[in-house]
Formats: C-alpha cells, structure tokens, sequence
C-alpha cells in the first residue's frame, strides 16, 4: 500500500495458517471462512478490523484506542487463547508506531516477531522501517516476499510493498530504469487488485514519479501524483507524503507557478504538524529555504543582468587542462556505488563553491559527477542544484571544445542538462491570465483533482458522460493546457480551485 501501516490491510484477506512456532499468524485473526473461532473472538476480531482500518485511514489516535482495547480483551482471555494472536498484537503496535515515524520503536517491536517467526508480514513490515529510518534494507530484513507465485489475498499487500522498496532501494543506487520496472509492477498490481486511485496505488505512483522526475519528464510525474493527491493526504504516511509533495513542488516551481510551489509546501507543514511527524515539517521548511534562495538569486541575477556578463559568467580554470581531469576529493573508486545522496550532497557543495566564486575547485567536484549523471541518466538533480551550478555547466559546455578535447563527450550531456533548465524555467510565466472558468467547469474540474473518471462525474451530476468530456474540452481550452493533470495544476496556479 502507500505505506507499511497500510500493509496491515493484509488482516482482512488473507489466508490462514501458521507460523513456525506453531502460533496463529496475525492474518488468522481477521479471516472469518476456515478458522475455527469460538463465540468470544467476535470482540477481539472487531478490535482487530478497528485498529486496522483506522491506520489504513491514517487515524492513528483512533487505531491507538483500539489497540488498548485489544490488549484489555486479550488480558481477559486463556493462554492458549492469547497464544492464538501471538503476532497480531507486536505487528499492529509496529505498524502505528511506523505511522508515527517512530522507526526505532517500531523496530524493536517488529523484530520480536520476525526473529520467531516468518511471518511474511512482519518481514515486509521491518524492511519498510529499516527504509525508511535511512538504512539499506537489503541488510536487515530479508525480503521474503515470492514474487513468482501468484498473489493470494492480502499477499498482494505484502508484494506492493516489497516492490516499492526495492524500487526505492534501486533509485538510491542510481538503477533508474530498474526503479521504473519495480514501481511500475507494483503500480498494475494495486490497479488490477484495488483500484486506479486507491490507496495502495499511492506509493508505487510516487516512486514511479520520482523516476519520471529525475529523468526530465515532468509532465508525467505530474499526473501521476496530482490524479491521486487526495488519496496521498488523506492516507498516505511521512514517506509518500513528503516524497509525492516536494515533487509537486519542484515540479509547480519548474513551470514558474511560484505561488502554487508555496501553497503546497505550506500545506505540507501543516499537514506534518497535524500528523505530529515533526521529519515532515523539517522537510518542508527545508524546502521552502530551497525556494526561498533560488527565488532570491534569480532576482538578483535579474536587478544584476544589465552590469556586466563578465561578472556573473563562470570561467574555467587557469591552469592546464589536468586539473580539470583530476579526481576530486567526491569521486568513487570503481569498486564503490554512487548513490543519489551522494550526488545531491556533491553538487549542493559545487553550487556552494561556485556561488563564492571557488572556479578550479567547482569543476573538479563537478567533472566526475557529470560522468556518473550521464552514465545515470540523472537530469533534475544538477537542474535543482541552482543556477550558480547551471552557470558552471554553461561556461563548460562552451569551453570544452578549446580546453580539453578529451572531455568533449560530455557536451551532449551538457546541452540536454541547459535544455532542461531552460525548458523548465520558460515553460509557464506567472503573468499569464486565462479565461475564467463557470461553476460547472469549477466544479468537474474539482472532481477531476480527485481522480474522478468522466463516467463518475457523469452519474455524480446527473449527466452524460460526453456533456462531461465537452465541458472538459472547454477548461482546456480556456486554461490553454492539453491534460487533466495541467489543467488542475493551471487552476490551482490561478486561483480557479
């Protein structure tokens, strides 16, 4: 699902059997067609389906309550009763304190059960906090997941879950066509078994977005996440949310919709304090400081732009064209796996030094990093470096022809790199206005923010589904866009929406 405390759903649906130590597996305690339950499992079960649902919902205050009142009915109960539910109770408590971004909490409470059992579960559960706590999963947690046997109910949970890990774990190694397959998978497994926009779509859509991102398709990264945005506020956890927001953000400050980058990053605050996920709101204000400085030095760089291009165009080094082939004190030893941290870590350093006017040691930072970006595909990653780093990229592109001749395979690289900078900064001007839209296009295009396909909108108002697609043809038409996905983008923009 969008998240491991979503995994829990596999309590609803999946098959009976047991664990090696021969106890009840957590989804044994919600399956209602083979097992054996007496009478006085009801109360357990229905706690059980309550503290379940409410973290689907991402009410997590909700799912703490019917957690305690769990623990209470199970106090009550024989040994061997309690033994029948040996590994609900450690899952659910990890799976909230996983919402609440408590990871080392959660951990301690979801190794208890996966060093005694294989509960496939728990395991996928501990990968997911070992991600998101910022370590490499692959040498904790075991994936456990077969990925060639057929999904079985809630084992589907388990399988989403696993790809949009490996999916992330793969995008960190800089394995971006790897990354695409893993979410894409994991994408037409929600689809085919819970829906185009549900909730278990979020986390592959953002992951696969992510991809899309990085390797300059802004358009599609868009409407991947901006078709089920609702679904990622109202159920997605801090990972989904703040990767998916952070996007959208970019993307909206890409296509010189400053307001709409604000807004989203403002809600993404908001939304983290009302969690009490206090990674989210850092994140945020983190990024906001990013838009903040970059909105800052293109004014300067605008007040500034009539003085002299002498002062602000970069200028290779002086000295001989070794320099500019020498390792920097950034680049691996062929052994080594770069990795995207690293690659943003590096170039915020290059822009850094560029900005302070540090020439020679900006391109021996940036050299071999624009070796593994164009061996990577890597695109956004330099272009949300700053302008002091594009600069930098300009002056070598220009250069490399007369400075070293060795280094001029670099300069197809480089000319996608300012072709993608200034297509995204080109795109979309803030001053541009469009034609107003009427309640009934507000309205459908409300409805088309929130995933709603033309049939749904049709039998929602009443209507039929081609007056629907001719009031569509008219919002695009009127905010100048040829996708739903800009068109809701434009009247946020604008303030239609």
């Amino acid at each position: 699902m969008s998240s491991a405390d979503e995994a829990i759903a596999l309590l609803a649906d999946q098959d009976i059997g047991q664990t090696a130590d021969g106890s009840v597996p957590i989804c044994a305690a919600t399956h209602g067609g083979r097992a054996q339950l007496s009478e006085d499992t009801w109360e357990v079960r229905r706690a059980i389906v309550r503290a379940r649902s409410a973290l689907i919902g991402m009410r997590l205050d909700d799912a703490s309550r019917a957690m305690a009142q769990l623990k209470r009915l199970l106090s009550n109960r024989s040994d061997a009763h309690r033994a029948r539910y040996a590994s609900v109770v450690p899952i659910l408590e990890g799976a909230i304190l996983a919402a609440e971004d408590n990871c080392l909490a959660a951990r301690d409470k979801l190794l208890s059960v996966a060093s005694h059992s294989r509960d496939t579960l728990a395991a996928t559960l501990l990968r997911y906090v070992d991600w998101k706590h910022g370590e490499r999963a692959e040498l904790y947690a075991p994936d456990t997941v077969d990925y060639l046997a057929a999904p079985v109910g809630g084992h589907a949970i388990c399988r989403i879950l696993s790809l949009c890990l490996s999916a992330a774990l793969a995008f960190d190694r800089l394995e971006l066509a790897v990354s695409a397959n893993l979410a894409a998978q994991a994408l037409d497994l929600a689809r085919l078994r819970y829906g185009m926009h549900s909730s278990p779509s979020a986390l592959p859509a953002t992951m696969l977005a992510q991809v899309a991102y990085e390797q300059g398709r802004l358009e599609e990264a868009e409407a991947l996440l901006r078709s089920r945005l609702s679904v990622i506020r109202a159920s997605g956890v801090l990972e989904c949310v703040a990767r998916a927001m952070v996007l959208l953000a970019r993307i909206s400050l890409h296509r010189g919709r400053h307001r709409a980058a604000w807004a989203i990053l403002r809600e993404t605050e908001t939304l983290g304090r009302a969690r009490r996920w206090p990674r989210l709101v850092r994140i945020a204000a983190s990024e906001c400081a990013r838009t903040l400085e970059i909105l800052r030095y293109d004014e300067g760089q605008t007040s500034g732009s009539r003085k002299s291009k002498a002062t602000v165009q970069p200028r290779m080094p002086s000295s001989a064209p070794e320099p500019l082939t020498r390792a920097g004190p950034d680049t691996l030893s062929p052994d080594e796996t770069p990795s995207f941290t690293a690659v943003q870590t590096t170039l915020q350093r290059v822009g850094a030094a560029a900005s302070h006017r540090s020439i020679d040691d900006s391109y021996e930072l940036l050299i071999p990093w624009l070796r593994i970006g164009a061996a990577r595909g890597l695109h956004m990653a330099f272009v949300d470096a700053g302008r002091p780093l594009l600069a930098l990229v300009e002056g070598l592109y220009y250069a490399l022809p007369t400075r070293d001749p060795r280094l001029c395979d670099l300069r197809p690289y480089l000319a996608i790199l300012l072709r993608s900078a200034a297509q995204s900064t080109t795109e979309e001007s803030s001053s541009i206005t469009y034609r107003p839209l009427s309640r009934r296009e507000t309205g459908i295009l409300r409805m088309i923010a929130h995933g709603m396909s033309s049939k749904r909108i049709a039998q929602s108002l009443g209507i039929t589904p081609e007056t629907v697609k001719s009031h569509v043809k008219s919002i695009f038409v009127k905010l100048a866009t040829r996708t739903r996905a800009q068109a809701v983008a434009r009247a946020e923009a604008s303030g239609f929406l």
